[in-house]
């Protein structure tokens, strides 16, 4: 959310939130080379969200911003990555949140508009903050350039029920040329608020790949159908209706605005029908819970 409607919907007094560079501006090591960047956060104040922006020039001067971010992590301690997704699935969420990001442009989220269990990260409980950014090689000749902000507001005590907005895709399921119903399982360990589906053949994002979903919950009583065969279209316009704008091509969103609790199922599954075979169909699915 913008810094205007965070200090309006938490209540922060202007002084207390504090928007700061995270870093000086990071460039490519050498141009038209893909790179990763580990970039340091500081671990002074409760965090809101972060702000990233790439873009490419030739130099410093005449930048011009890009979508060039293929994958963005948050990463604990060295090895707890609260945040794991991709550059596309970052954007995809800030459409759902009602903030479209332009080109160029990132947000991560603690403080979530549309999920008010989400608290902001307690920074200084961890040892180390890392944000990992992987980008795309850039045109000949041309290095990419990273600022990052943090929104950041004045710690205080956190209260036992503090639960963490956790972001994360667990596997990139490749189904071939595989015809009919195809299984995605998913964790069955925390209050999930939300599923962002991310669909593409051979890469390259898709809408048509799959045309129906089935979302299955199994327990030893039972089952029960928490999606049954609804078609594809109808929920990316549900989607376009509920975000005011429409998901990028390949995506499209499943959400539980009081939370699905999933510990309580012995399997839950996303089923997706493959209508006419691909070269390579793949999904990958972002899991938002609190944890």
């Amino acid at each position: 959310m913008s810094l205007f409607t965070l200090q309006k919907q938490k209540a922060i007094e202007p002084e207390e939130l504090m928007p700061r560079p995270a870093c000086l501006e990071k460039a490519s090591d050498a141009a038209a080379t893909a790179q990763t960047f580990d970039i340091d956060i500081p671990t002074d104040h409760f965090i809101h969200s972060i702000l990233i922006s790439i873009a490419e020039s030739t130099a410093t001067a005449g930048q011009v911003l890009a979508d060039d971010l293929t994958d963005i992590s948050l990463i604990l301690n060295g090895n707890n990555y609260v945040k794991s997704m991709t550059g596309g699935m970052c954007k995809a969420i800030s459409i759902m949140n009602k903030n479209v990001m332009s080109t160029g442009y990132y947000m991560l989220y603690f403080t979530d508009p549309k999920i008010q269990k989400a608290k902001p990260l307690p920074a200084w409980l961890f040892s180390s903050i890392v944000l990992r950014l992987v980008d795309n090689a850039p045109a000949a000749g041309d290095k990419h350039f990273i600022n990052v902000t943090l929104f950041e507001s004045a710690g205080r005590e956190i209260s036992g029920d503090w639960a963490l907005l956790i972001e994360k895709y667990l596997r990139w399921k490749k189904y071939g040329t595989d015809t009919l119903w195809q299984d995605y399982d998913h964790e069955r360990a925390y209050n999930v608020f939300g599923y962002l589906y991310t669909v593409d053949d051979d890469g390259a994002l898709s809408d048509t790949e799959f045309d129906k979903l089935r979302i299955i919950a199994r327990t030893k009583e039972g089952e029960k159908r928490i999606f049954n065969e609804t078609r594809m279209t109808h929920i990316k316009e549900q989607d376009k209706v509920e975000y005011q704008n429409a998901l990028p091509i390949g995506f499209f969103a499943v959400e539980f605005p009081s939370g699905l609790l999933t510990a309580k199922y012995t399997s839950l599954t996303s089923q997706l029908n493959i209508p006419t075979a691909a070269t390579n169909a793949g999904l990958r699915v972002l899991e938002r819970y609190c944890l």
